[in-house]
């Protein structure tokens, strides 16, 4: 039996055993993630951390649940400096066998009001995502596909570092203007 390469399952015998996998990945390696951004770090802080695990549904369904964690280096789009944006995300996907079956039903048969009382990953939550499994399943591409997903496309601080000091600056040293009236009015009695 062939060995497949790392990130590479066969996601429906993974799903049927239970299986469970983890592992990490150079940030830098993901192409579609960290296009358009700057130079990614070197170190664990330039890793993605992610974890799989199969299971069934309440319809016996095919499940995949993945967990992406990562800190890419982006900007600012206030104070144009680059900062870590940590990425926490949890995805569950449904396995289909075909694209066909990614559009219809598929194997959810159903409503909200089972899904919340089924005690599922991801009970209450909106239906999983239907992905076509196979026996070549790239998990490092569902990876990256997450990450995309969860980086910002305006992506800023919740506090810029420089606006903290200068919001308290404004606060304490208020700018006083003269009335435009007064100065009008001081143009009339300039004669």
């Amino acid at each position: 039996m062939k060995k497949q390469p790392a990130g590479i399952i066969d996601a429906f015998e993974f799903v049927r055993l239970g299986k469970q996998a983890e592992g990490s990945v150079p940030l830098a390696r993901m192409l579609r993630a960290v296009e358009g951004l700057p130079e990614q770090p070197d170190d664990a802080s330039g890793e993605v951390h992610w974890q799989l695990r199969g299971l069934r549904g309440a319809m016996d369904e095919p499940l995949l649940e993945l967990r992406v964690q990562a800190s890419p280096v982006l900007i600012c789009q206030r104070c144009m400096e680059p900062f870590a944006f940590p990425i926490d995300a949890e995805v569950l996907l449904q396995l289909v066998r075909n694209e066909s079956e990614l559009d219809d039903g598929g194997y959810d048969g159903r409503d909200d009001e089972d899904e919340e009382e089924d005690g599922e990953p991801g009970s209450g939550a909106a239906a999983p995502e239907k992905v076509v499994g196979s026996q070549r399943f790239d998990v490092l591409s569902q990876v990256e596909d997450e990450l995309i997903l969860n980086i910002p496309y305006v992506p800023r601080h919740e506090v810029c570092p420089g606006a903290a000091g200068q919001a308290g600056q404004e606060k304490s040293e208020p700018v006083k203007r003269p009335s435009p009236f007064a100065v009008l009015e001081k143009l009339k009695h300039k004669d």
